[in-house]
């Protein structure tokens, strides 16, 4: 059993900062001020896992000699991750120089005399890891030194490896998988209670630097004595190795798996316990252990190790350590040498379980692919600790060991940390498909039960998951500092998984979770289908209650399609973005219910909002919450862009849903930007920063703007458009009075492409709201461009029509004179005027005005030319005689030639002459109708 005199109910890791991707780095002494000196101190006593020990967060210690807290600031803003995103708390110790360190007091009120440090120091050059040393110093003396390794860390994500463990190629970029945990007892005398220990980089601490995230600090009972009627696996010829692995196996180790599965076999036939006594025993080779009905227990998970040691790289699927039916496992420890969680990276899971009644309590497991996956009627998991697993902790389901069955199973009052998928899972499964295309199907899950656990800081999955079955009670669990994904999920997995058709989800803590997998902006807390991506089946009368979010990367609570959800007094704390959001990003809702009663938001950032809707099909019945109310529209940033200027498309009003905008689904990934991005894309444009997109007919933006003089003004909209697209918007007013009639876009070529479309307004002076409607969609818009001038509203004949020139150099054609892309241009051959370049409407057509740009960020120049137009495009008639024409940046390099309205079928620009450049240059010529 996991017993010491003084039990601690581990809740809340202390941090310095909340936020992501973007790191600080705090001075020593502010470090130290803003922060209790030890994890639980700030902890509800209410929920998470009852610990022998506590855990001391490194920016919760005292920095010194230059060390650095490095926290997130900010929530990310790429799909990427850091070894503060990773880090629990998303805080951390930077030791980077000799003599830098992080130093703790022990408040315990208990001796300390084990230590298990999760910290992280560099790759090979190569990949791989390297092994270093860091000082421990106890009241100032040097006490030991402490092995590392990053052995089984660093990762790479870069060149099309985004979410894999696989690829261990530093020259790849974008790593990983940066935090590891190593323990070790402490030599000599136990570090006394009001004792400062501390953790250093000296002289011979070989690697370049020691990051560290946390300190676990206990005092151990005495190892476990064997028990009457067992057979120990020494009995059988298992050998143990006391070399320490640090990463990576003794390869002199005896390989102890024969031996152990022959005291198995004599233990299941005599009726006896099998012992694991002290020391660490290598299970060598692909194949694992098996075991019925009996009992495995050890010394204590300080003292015992099964160690599996698969040769790397491996090509043979590898089932779990130990295949257990009906079985109970105690008092010991599962390390491996995997490297990732794949087969290829050596890895296996450390235990499959089913049957009835078994019972795992009091095993740690570290970096195995898996920690339980565990089936069967009424087994239990409890007081055990996962740390570094390559991808779930402990996930209960209905398939393990060909069971189909998954009922009255229970999690409690375990210790997660640093799992690579969910730490903790229920996963309830509908059918598999096999590979002669047959299905396999299983009974859904009921009454399972997942109480009084800590999930802290998994890099690649859910705090906590709820996937399907019916009867699920999840209680009082605290889960913190998820990277990359949601912290509680209520759902359903995939379109292989069950329905979901009742959970209750109360008295848990979520804090600092949420992530930014696939750029999709995950919620804290999350009920409904399509968690997992796949927007698909049932979620059915699920009651959220009591809950506290606190800190949410981004939406504290969110909703899909869902349907007869309670969700009542909760709490969320400071969310990153909205409070409670039906439909966001990602998470479409189409339709749903869910009652909302006797909630509280508190501490919304400026643009966010308590609730939000996006959804016209969900039917939320609101009554006795706690929030502020809604915002009144206004100009985002609180101040009216200005016309003329330029109205950026990502600067809709603030007001939400039904107010500032109106969409039919919900689609942005600009999260970082704005609290209710719900169409923004980060832009190709030149000048980056944000665009609106996933146009649809029937949705809408309004922009609140100054209007300095009353007039008429040209509209410039940079758009990008893969197709020509026919009545694709027009601008209203605040009475929906059509202002500009239909706009036709011109095909740029692709969403990323970008070209400026034209249309005009007449606008009234002073402050008013106008609306981009989008009638059909398919294009983008970065920013419309007001330019004040006298125009005669009408259509663009030319754009998208064919051209022919006298010449062009190099790149510069003439078709890019009516692609729509003010950045394309067409260029005569170099000093031989006259030049020219014309347009064939296909038909004669009346125009009264022909538009002439250049690039808009060129400098200003003079061309001297003539405008001419024909029917048959031979003879020409002279419409604007020959002058020079000033194309000034100020006005966007554009240049209007009016005259009489005339039918032609060509018009022609004749250019005798360039001051800043010996060539003609157009890059749009507009012809507008009469």
């Amino acid at each position: 059993m996991l017993t010491i005199s003084r039990p601690r109910r581990l809740a809340v890791a202390a941090v310095a900062a909340v936020g992501a991707m973007c790191v600080s780095v705090l001075p020593a002494a502010a470090a130290q001020a803003a922060l209790p000196s030890e994890a639980h101190a700030a902890a509800s006593a209410s929920v998470g896992a009852t610990t022998p020990f506590s855990v001391y967060e490194a920016e919760a210690g005292t920095p010194g000699g230059g060390a650095a807290v490095r926290s997130l600031t900010s929530a990310p803003t790429t799909q990427y991750s850091s070894a503060a995103l990773e880090a629990s708390g998303h805080s951390y110790v930077h030791l980077g120089d000799t003599g830098q360190s992080v130093q703790w007091t022990n408040t315990t009120g208990q001796p300390i005399s084990f230590l298990n440090v999760r910290a992280s120091i560099p790759d090979s050059a190569s990949g791989g890891g390297i092994t270093g040393t860091l000082n421990l110093y106890v009241n100032g003396v040097f006490r030991q030194a402490l092995h590392l390794n990053s052995k089984q860390t660093w990762v790479y994500e870069g060149n099309g490896n985004y979410n894999t463990s696989d690829n261990q190629n530093p020259a790849d970029g974008d790593p990983r998988v940066f935090w590891d945990e190593s323990h070790t007892f402490v030599t000599g005398a136990p570090i006394p209670a009001g004792a400062t220990f501390s953790l250093r980089k000296d002289s011979d601490s070989s690697a370049s630097f020691y990051d560290v995230d946390s300190v676990d600090v206990e005092n151990p009972p005495a190892p476990l004595t064997q028990p009457a009627n067992s057979i120990s696996i020494t009995s059988c010829g298992a050998v143990a190795d006391n070399t320490p692995t640090n990463g990576a196996a003794d390869s002199q180790a005896v390989d102890s798996r024969a031996a152990i599965q022959t005291c198995i076999d004599q233990a299941q036939s005599q009726g006896k316990t099998l012992w694991i006594p002290q020391g660490t025993f290598y299970v060598k080779g692909t194949a694992g252990l098996n075991a019925q009905g009996i009992t495995i227990a050890g010394a204590g998970l300080w003292y015992s190790t099964v160690y599996r040691d698969v040769p790397v790289p491996n090509s043979t699927p590898l089932a779990a350590l130990f295949d257990l039916t009906s079985c109970t496992v105690r008092d010991f420890h599962i390390d491996a040498n995997a490297v990732s969680r794949s087969t290829i990276g050596g890895d296996g899971g450390a235990m499959d379980t089913t049957g009835t009644d078994w019972l795992a309590e009091g095993i740690w497991t570290q970096h195995t692919m898996s920690g339980f996956w565990a089936s069967g009627t009424g087994g239990k998991v409890r007081n055990s600790r996962l740390t570094s697993i390559w991808a779930d902790g402990i996930n209960v389901n209905n398939v393990s060991l060909n069971a189909d069955t998954g009922n009255n199973l229970t999690v409690t009052d375990n210790f997660v940390r640093g799992t690579g998928d969910d730490a903790i899972a229920i996963n309830s499964v509908n059918y598999n498909t096999n590979s002669d295309g047959s299905q396999t199907f299983y009974k859904p899950m009921t009454n399972v039960t997942v109480s009084d656990n800590t999930s802290i800081a998994p890099w690649g999955g859910k705090g906590v998951g709820i996937y399907g079955g019916s009867g699920h009670q999840v209680r009082n669990n605290y889960i913190s500092d998820t990277a990359r994904y949601i912290g509680l999920g209520a759902g359903r997995f995939g379109v292989n998984g069950s329905d979901l058709l009742s959970a209750t989800v109360t008295g848990n803590t979520v804090v600092r979770s949420g992530g930014n997998a696939y750029s999709q902006g995950q919620p804290a807390l999350h009920i409904g289908n399509g968690g997992d991506g796949q927007n698909t089946g049932t979620v059915d009368k699920v009651t959220v209650t009591g809950n506290t979010v606190t800190d949410s990367l981004y939406d504290g609570i969110a909703f899909s399609t869902s349907t007869n959800t309670l969700l009542q007094d909760n709490t969320v704390n400071d969310p990153g973005r909205n409070g409670i959001a039906i439909s966001p990003s990602f998470y479409p809702a189409p339709t749903g219910s869910a009652t909302i009663t006797g909630n509280t938001v508190t501490g919304l950032t400026a643009g966010a909002s308590a609730f939000v809707n996006n959804s016209t099909g969900f039917v939320a019945t609101l009554s006795d919450n706690h929030w502020p109310p809604p915002a009144p529209e206004g100009p985002y940033g609180g101040t009216p862009a200005a016309v003329p200027g330029t109205v950026q498309a990502e600067n809709y009003d603030t007001g939400g849903q039904g107010v500032a905008y109106n969409v039919t689904s919900v689609n942005g990934n600009a999260n970082s930007y704005r609290a209710d991005g719900v169409d923004l894309d980060n832009t190709s444009d030149t000048g980056g920063g944000y665009n609106l997109g996933w146009t649809g007919a029937g949705q809408w933006f309004r922009y609140t703007v100054d209007v300095a003089t009353a007039g008429t003004y040209t509209v410039n909209l940079r758009i990008a458009a893969p197709a020509a697209v026919t009545g694709a918007l027009h601008l209203s007013d605040a009475s929906g009075t059509n202002l500009t009639g239909a706009v036709d876009l011109p095909a740029t070529g692709d969403w990323g492409t970008w070209g400026t479309a034209t249309t005009h307004v007449t606008l009234p002076a002073g402050r008013q709201t106008l609306t981009l409607d989008q009638d059909t969609g398919g294009w983008n818009v970065n920013y419309l461009d007001f330019t004040a001038g006298t125009v005669t509203p009408g259509t663009n004949l030319a754009a998208g029509k064919p051209t022919r020139e006298s010449s062009h150099t190099d790149v510069y054609p003439s078709s890019n004179v009516t692609d729509g892309n003010q950045a394309s241009y067409w260029e005569s051959a170099n000093n031989a005027f006259p030049q020219w370049v014309q347009v064939d409407l296909g038909s004669a057509r009346s125009a009264s005005r022909v538009v002439l740009q250049l690039p808009a960020g060129w400098g200003a120049r003079n061309q001297t030319l003539t405008l001419g137009g024909s029917t048959d495009g031979t003879t020409f008639t002279t419409l604007k005689s020959s002058a020079a024409y000033t194309f000034d940046p100020s006005t966007r390099n554009t240049v209007t030639l009016t005259f009489p309205a005339t039918t032609q079928r060509y018009y022609r620009a004749t250019i005798t002459a360039n001051n800043g450049w010996p060539a003609g240059q157009v890059s749009e010529f507009q012809i507008w109708a009469a």
